[in-house]
């Protein structure tokens, strides 16, 4: 014990000794059993991803290729296995493009995959002892050589080289590609040969293919395969023509005689446009250049109509250009225009030349005349003046509406074939007839009426074929065997509303506007300024039943007589229907106890059939009773209402003078077998269809 100094003396205490170590040390598991459990885990992940692995076979072209795979694989044999899903595949391979695609691997069985590699190009050195040699391959343009050609496609191909001057070179060629570079050589043969050249005068300039080569005599390379040659000296002409020589030879092409150059002349003329010959030979019209052979007189003639021929001569020299000016003297013929109305303007060739009558001195051409007034149509023609002999032309121009109606045709035909006739009647009549006249009737009260509309006018009835065409069951019926429903007989018991409703319908069938207002199947009124088809009025059936060409009244058909002629004129109540009928014509005898075929008898004054005898006819108008008012009627057209409608005309059923009269007159609604109709309808106003 070491004491220190001055110390007190120590005590005892109390003491627990420490537990003693163990002497024994803790140890971790042992390296075998940690390597034996390492084995065990890889092995059952080796025996589950063999479970779960399915085989693949990769069936590569070329067979030198590898393939890459992602994610874990075992290769075995020709054999990879691959766990069941998509994976990416690269196969890749020397002197070939890498191919990279994805695959699917499922189901149970071994897979084969199929991977075709596609080789590189190839490139191909062109060794040659020339330059600029342009090659094509497969027929394309691929530059020009000697050089590298690069990445053509590996197999076959066609090559062609080309350079002027020399002939071409075609070899066929076997491109390996892989990349890699193949090379050959060429040799171009030349294509050309040696021709001297001389030339009558010599030193002209001597171009081959556009070349200048030099002056005559010379010699010069000319191509086996041609070259154009042209020759080229002052005061002759060019010469061009194609010139060959074998290839490798040489020759001498003939003597060229160079032929003088022509000269030229500039014809102009006032006017202008006027016919050039040279040496009679037809060269074209005026301004024109044309070239002239020198040293030669020539005989040049201006033609133009209208004016005096001019001729001129002249000689030029080569290359020399002449200007020839020529002023044409005009050829002169006189016409005298005399011009109705006074005041109307002329025109010639589109120029003003005063109003009125007058002679103009013109050129003896063609010139387009025109006569011109405000109001009236203007005429035109074309004149062409005689000189030595004055000409007279008579020009009266229509008013616009004169000449409107004159374009009218005078005869029209509708759809089922029946004609019409124009009537412009422009003029003043009695419509009645004087008291004083035998057999008068109080429902003829005489008045003035003038017409003045024109207006279309069937030359003949309607007949049952034409009525059965709108209305097929219709019947005219019989009489005592005596049929009146052949075709062509006029169509009979029609009432007055059957027969305009025909005239819509034919209107309609036309494309013509109707004349007829009809509401509920019946006509209840009329559009007067419609050009439809529709029945005469009273006034215009009576201005062409009894109204001759000369402005005459008649009393009857056959003349003003009380009895009919000896000659057969028309088809009324006659000795042949003395059977049926209770009156009839002593002495006259038709041959036709009831309708005649329309148009049997002679055709009146006017050129229309049956307008008295037959079948009496239907006329537009209500019937009333009219005095006579002292002014004439324009265009009258009856009373706006009524209940019965005007009838005109006898019929094969009227034996007395009093019916047989062209004024007779009747009134009706309802049909009867002697009573028909015939059409009529207004001209259409400008700008209206036919």
């Amino acid at each position: 014990m070491v004491k220190s100094k001055n110390s007190a003396p120590l005590s005892a205490t109390d003491f627990t000794p420490l537990e003693e170590k163990s002497t024994t040390s803790r140890r971790g598991p042992s390296p075998v059993i940690l390597l034996t459990t390492a084995f065990t885990l890889f092995a059952m992940a080796v025996m589950l991803f063999l479970f779960a692995a399915r085989a693949v076979i990769f069936r590569l072209d070329p067979n030198s290729a590898t393939v890459d795979l992602d994610g874990l694989a075992f290769h075995i044999g020709d054999n990879y296995l691959l766990l069941k899903g998509q994976h990416q595949v690269r196969a890749q391979a020397p002197g070939y493009y890498p191919l990279a695609q994805t695959i699917e691997v499922s189901g149970d069985t071994t897979q084969e995959i199929e991977m075709t590699l596609q080789p590189l190009p190839g490139n191909l050195l062109v060794r040659s002892s020339l330059d600029d040699i342009q090659v094509r391959i497969d027929d394309q343009d691929a530059g020009r050589v000697p050089g590298t050609l690069e990445e053509i496609s590996r197999g076959a191909h066609k090559l062609e080289f080309s350079k002027y001057r020399y002939f071409n070179l075609r070899q066929q060629i076997e491109i390996e590609g892989l990349g890699k570079t193949q090379a050959i050589d060429i040799a171009l043969q030349p294509a050309w040969g040696q021709m001297a050249f001389t030339t009558t005068p010599a030193g002209a300039d001597l171009f081959i293919d556009d070349r200048l080569i030099g002056q005559t005599p010379i010699s010069a390379e000319v191509l086996e395969t041609g070259s154009q040659l042209t020759l080229k000296a002052p005061g002759y002409k060019t010469l061009k023509k194609q010139v060959t020589v074998k290839a490798g030879s040489q020759a001498q092409h003939p003597l060229i005689e160079m032929i003088v150059a022509d000269g030229q002349v500039v014809i102009s003329s006032t006017p202008a446009g006027a016919s050039i010959t040279l040496d009679q030979q037809f060269q074209g019209t005026t301004p024109l250049t044309i070239d002239v052979s020198p040293f030669s007189q020539h005989r040049i003639e201006l033609f133009l109509e209208g004016y005096l021929k001019a001729s001129r001569s002249l000689s030029v020299k080569p290359e020399q250009q002449t200007n020839l000016a020529v002023d044409l003297q005009p050829n002169i013929g006189s016409v005298r225009f005399n011009i109705t109305p006074a005041d109307a303007t002329i025109l010639v060739d589109g120029k003003a030349y005063g109003s009125g009558s007058q002679t103009l001195s013109l050129n003896a051409k063609p010139h387009s005349i025109s006569v011109t007034k405000s109001g009236y149509e203007t005429k035109s023609m074309t004149v062409t003046p005689r000189p030595g002999h004055q000409q007279a032309l008579n020009i009266d121009l229509l008013t616009l509406q004169q000449a409107y109606w004159a374009s009218r045709p005078p005869l029209i035909k509708t759809s089922l074939g029946k004609r019409l006739k124009l009537f412009q009647p422009n003029e003043q009549f009695m419509l009645g007839a004087p008291r004083r006249q035998p057999g008068r009737r109080a429902n003829e009260a005489e008045r003035a009426v003038r017409l003045e509309r024109p207006f279309y006018l069937a030359t003949h009835e309607t007949t049952n074929a034409e009525f059965k065409t709108w209305k097929d069951q219709h019947s005219s019926t019989a009489i005592k065997g005596q049929t009146l429903d052949m075709p062509d007989q006029p169509v009979a018991r029609v009432s007055w509303q059957e027969a305009a409703l025909f005239c819509n319908w034919l209107s309609r069938k036309e494309g013509l506007p109707a004349f007829y207002i009809v509401e509920q199947a019946r006509v209840t009124g009329v559009n007067w300024d419609a050009h439809g088809y529709r029945l005469p009025t009273e006034a215009e059936w009576a201005w062409a039943a009894k109204i001759d060409q000369q402005s005459r009244s008649q009393i009857f058909p056959w003349n003003n007589d009380l009895y009919p002629p000896q000659q057969v004129s028309g088809n009324y109540a006659d000795e042949s229907a003395n059977g049926f009928l209770a009156f009839t014509l002593a002495n006259y005898n038709d041959q036709y106890p009831v309708s005649a075929v329309v148009g049997s008898f002679p055709a009146n004054s006017k050129g229309l059939f049956d307008m008295d005898g037959n079948v009496a006819e239907w006329v537009n108008d209500f019937f009333d009773i009219r005095p006579n008012r002292g002014d004439a009627e324009l265009d009258p057209h009856g009373p706006e209402q009524g209940t019965r409608y005007v009838i005109r005309g006898a019929s094969w059923a009227l034996a007395s003078r009093t019916e047989l009269r062209l004024s007779y007159r009747d009134s009706g609604t309802d049909g009867r077998i002697d009573l028909g109709f015939r059409i009529a309808r207004y001209v259409d106003k400008p700008g209206a269809t036919l």
